[in-house]
Parts: C-alpha cells; structure tokens; sequence
C-alpha cells in the first residue's frame, strides 16, 4: 500500500497525483488516503491498474470548475467522500471516457462505496459522467456499487455521442444501490437509439430516489434495454407539473420499474418499452 500523505507537492492533488503515478510504474498498485480533509483545486486522474482508496475519514474538498477524478481502464476508486464547495463548479466529479476503451468484462475498474454532494448551493455540476465520442470509442461491462449523490445539476449521465466514422458505446454497465438525493436531473441516457452511438443493456439496481423542489426530472431514456429498477421519493415536491420520466423518440424496449410514479408522470415515445407501475 502505498501512502499518498509519503510524497511531496505543491498541493495535495499534485501530491495524489505522484502518488498514482508511482503506482501506475511500480508492483504496490494501491494508493491509500489517510483520514482528512484534502484541498483539491485541480483534476487526479487515475491511472491503469491503480486503486484509489480513502480512510474513512478522508475527505476531498473541491474549488474551483474542472473534472475532479477520472479513471482510465482497469482503475478503481473505492470509499470516496468528495465535497463540491465552490459554487462556480459546474463539471463533471467522476469521469469515464471511452476512448481508454472499457471493453473486457475481466478488467477490474469499479467505482465503490463513494459520496459526491454538492455543498455549495447551486445544484450544479454532474456526478458520475459516461463519455464516448470516436470510433471504437467503448464503455462496458463497468461496475458502480453503493454511490450516493447530492445536490447537483446531473446525478448520473451516460452518453455517446455519434462519431466522424466507427460506432462509440456505452453498454452492459451495473450501477447498483444508488441513493439520489435533491438532484435537477437525476439519470440521463443521451444516445441514439442503436448504431452508431449506443447506450443499451446497462441495468439499475436498487435505486432510492428522493425528489425535491429542485428536481426536473428523474429519467430520461435513450438507447434499448436498459433496465431501472427502485423507489422514487416524495414526488409530491417537485413543482413543475410536467413528466418527470421520459422515454424519448431514441429508446426501444427499456423496462422502467420506479415504483410511486404514476403514468401520467412518463412520457413513453419510444418503441416496445416496459412500465412497471406497482
């Protein structure tokens, strides 16, 4: 195990970040955070084959508006506390990207046991944020377990994006045991609804929902064959009397099972898609 708090920096993300970085050369490929408030103000990222693990008492403080953590393939970010205290932030907390190229259901990357809450006021920024852009361009087969996401613009955000020739994807991923809290936007899909760019076959466990005066909508829908399954808390909060699920014109044979919300709150034009409604 290697000990972040050994090396020395200007700052504390460039000091995580040489600690990473001698990871990422090095046999010891943990790095572990000790328990307290670390000041971030420019983005880590974590390389391939590294595990970012924090003390249960570690916390990052954020400033300033930049992507704070991205994980390349095979990195794991595990027992992350990350607060949002600057209110002009407005990016991404947690950042995938297909062109590292996710693809092997063996590798290891995982995103585990981490808080993300927006502390600043303004309900910006996105949690967790799924990119492809390219040909070849692939997110797959990656595990987010027990995650909870506070006050922000965008909880959860999957996207592909069509590229200039190939396909880019973001398909087969698991996010299981999600608390949304107070989130604008809590699980967006922005894809096509097949070939090119494709965000299909990810599955939603066990998602707790609690909606607030802030939230727009709770999920918006591209893509075929994912899969949503959980509670959504007092919609009775959310004042707009607009749909709060949409299925868009681009999904074909989704399962949405978010019990308490009624079916004058979806909105379904897409194609052979499934509402559980209990």
């Amino acid at each position: 195990m290697i000990i972040a708090d050994d090396f020395s920096a200007q700052n504390d993300a460039e000091m995580i970040q040489q600690a990473i970085d001698f990871a990422a050369v090095n046999n010891t490929k943990s790095v572990q955070l000790l328990d307290r408030d670390y000041s971030i103000t420019q983005p880590i990222v974590i390389k391939e084959g590294v595990r970012l693990c924090f003390g249960y008492g570690a916390r990052f403080i954020i400033s300033g508006n930049f992507r704070v953590i991205e994980l390349e393939r095979n990195a794991s970010l595990i027992g992350a506390y990350i607060a949002i205290a600057d209110s002009a932030f407005n990016s991404a907390v947690i950042y995938l990207d297909g062109k590292n190229k996710f693809y092997n259901s063996w590798f290891r990357t995982k995103v585990k046991d981490v808080t993300i809450v927006n502390w600043s006021g303004t309900h910006k920024g996105t949690g967790i944020k799924l990119y492809s852009n390219g040909p070849g361009h692939e997110i797959s087969f990656v595990t987010f377990q027990n995650i909870k996401l506070v006050s922000l613009g965008t909880a959860l955000l999957l996207q592909a994006v069509t590229p200039q020739s190939g396909i880019s994807y973001v398909n087969g991923n698991t996010f299981s045991e999600f608390v949304i809290d107070d989130c604008v936007h809590c699980i967006r899909l922005l894809a096509g609804v097949t070939y090119p760019n494709d965000c299909s076959g990810n599955v939603f466990n066990n998602l707790q929902i609690q909606t607030s005066s802030s939230t727009v909508r709770v999920l918006s829908v591209t893509g075929q064959y994912n899969e949503f399954h959980g509670i959504a808390w007092d919609i009775t909060t959310i004042t707009h009397n607009q749909p709060i699920v949409i299925l868009t014109n681009n999904s074909s044979y989704n399962t949405v099972a978010l019990k308490t919300i009624p079916l004058n709150k979806i909105q379904n034009n897409g194609v052979g898609n499934k509402i559980e409604i209990t």
